[in-house]
């Protein structure tokens, strides 16, 4: 027998004051109710309440247990209806790990108008170069990028940026542009560990993956910026990174737009998709139309999605 069994029976009897309003009340039939409340009484090895044929009354004990177990339901239903609050509009503590190569720059403006937005939302951000164990260290979400692994986690499409080659202007006149990707093979590549810069063919059906080689090598695209920006080499960045030093004049694009640029998909990856806190549903809702207003391009509509869908699913779709 649960330990909760019989409690709701027993309240409700006290309550209406007879087996037969309460078996009235919650549906059930009278010996039912009697069944449950004797059961009860058996367990705790106490009397609750003295049975005539006239009258039904509390004993010391069943009044002391009548107070506990009227608590303990007054206090199931305030969580009941928090767990509902919950639900329905977002509150508590959001858990995100974000990826820092790009995701920290990227998403930190979202993060903070969502937080603005809804200030009963306590956000904690962690920022890591390495996918974290969502189930295991207890993240709400995490945003990850291009094509995900097979899990049981679920991921819905956020959107996605634009990477192309960039480098300083004395870069470009003393070393020249390549004209297609088998020329990096010849050029100072400015890159992270895995040392692979990866192309959208022109009819964005393919990617092609090039082996690229550099004297800077580093996890933080900002670093990569950085270097870029001294005349070191070619960087392949997302366009945010590289749009304010394109402005001031201190990085070039490369001219070619034909074969030089990737786009690459973000996802939302969350451990499941039932009863889903509102404060999840939220963010992901607002980031896709965080994202969509950053990026109103043509390319960049067709990398915009709403559709949830497990990992185990094609993410190209």
């Amino acid at each position: 027998m649960g330990r909760w069994e019989g409690i709701e029976e027993y309240i409700c009897v006290v309550e209406s004051g007879s087996f037969t309003a309460a078996a009235e009340q919650l549906g059930v039939s009278k010996s039912y109710v009697s069944k449950q409340v004797s059961q009860l009484e058996d367990r705790l090895s106490v009397r609750l309440l003295q049975r005539t044929t006239r009258r039904l009354t509390l004993t010391e004990s069943g009044n002391a247990f009548f107070a506990y177990c009227k608590d303990m339901a007054e206090q199931f239903d305030r969580a009941e209806s928090s767990l509902s609050e919950l639900q329905q509009r977002p509150r508590g503590t959001l858990r995100l790990a974000i990826n820092s190569r790009y995701g920290t720059q990227y998403m930190a403006g979202a993060i903070a108008e969502f937080s603005r937005k809804y200030p009963e939302v306590n956000v904690e951000v962690h920022s890591t170069f390495e996918d974290v164990d969502l189930l295991a260290d207890r993240y709400d979400l995490s945003v990850r990028y291009d094509k995900l692994e097979d899990s049981t986690l679920i991921a819905r499409r956020l959107g996605g940026h634009t990477l192309s080659l960039h480098a300083a202007p004395e870069y470009w006149q003393e070393h020249g542009q390549p004209t297609c990707p088998d020329d990096l093979q010849d050029h100072n590549c400015l890159t992270t560990p895995d040392r692979f810069w990866r192309f959208d063919t022109p009819d964005h059906r393919d990617i092609v993956k090039v082996k690229v080689s550099g004297n800077w090598i580093s996890e933080d695209g900002a670093n990569l910026l950085t270097a870029a920006k001294e005349g070191i080499g070619i960087v392949q960045l997302p366009d945010f990174y590289t749009s304010e030093a394109v402005a001031a004049g201190e990085l070039v694009a490369l001219d070619a737009q034909d074969w030089n640029q990737y786009h690459r998909l973000a996802w939302a990856v969350y451990p499941n998709s039932r009863y889903l806190p509102a404060k999840v549903r939220y963010f992901i809702d607002y980031l896709i139309e965080y994202l969509h207003n950053l990026q109103q391009t043509p390319e960049a509509e067709n990398f915009f999605g709403t559709a949830a869908l497990s990992l185990h699913a094609n993410q190209e779709q």
